[in-house]
């Protein structure tokens, strides 16, 4: 075609995928508090815990690394799609503050036990009320 653009893929390995995607790991870790061993997996176990344009970032994420066992598809897995999904991830994750979800989780709790503790006295002092003889 006369004026089209020649565009030719960069190969993406997937050390080079691993690299690009490594530092998502520890801030997996650090603002959501889910560890493991990769960041696709930790991505996978974070679910619902990220936003939505995240939670599509990581399935395009997942799909472009099953790209890179395919030695043609691999060759035609563009690194900006990468760098892309990995940055709209980092993005999202920066928004989190660290420790703001086990906070969250331990007020819940406490918020729990006192309300159990105020009907348990509360039972408590109806049944001592009714059950016990009044006094002349």
């Amino acid at each position: 075609m006369v004026g089209a653009a020649t565009h030719t893929p960069a190969e993406m390995t997937p050390e080079e995928f691993d690299t690009a995607t490594e530092d998502l790991r520890p801030l997996l870790s650090e603002r959501l508090g889910v560890r493991a061993r990769s960041p696709l997996r930790g991505l996978k176990r974070a679910g619902r815990l990220l936003p939505a344009r995240a939670r599509h970032a990581s399935a395009e994420l997942e799909h472009l690394r099953a790209r890179l066992d395919h030695p043609k598809l691999a060759y035609r897995t563009d690194p900006r799609h990468v760098a892309r999904a990995a940055g709209t991830i980092r993005t999202a994750l920066g928004r989190h503050r660290p420790g703001q979800r086990v906070d969250r989780q331990r007020a819940l709790l406490w918020g729990e036990l006192g309300f159990r503790a105020f009907v348990t006295l509360g039972a408590g002092l109806m049944a001592a009320h009714y059950l016990m003889p009044t006094l002349p």
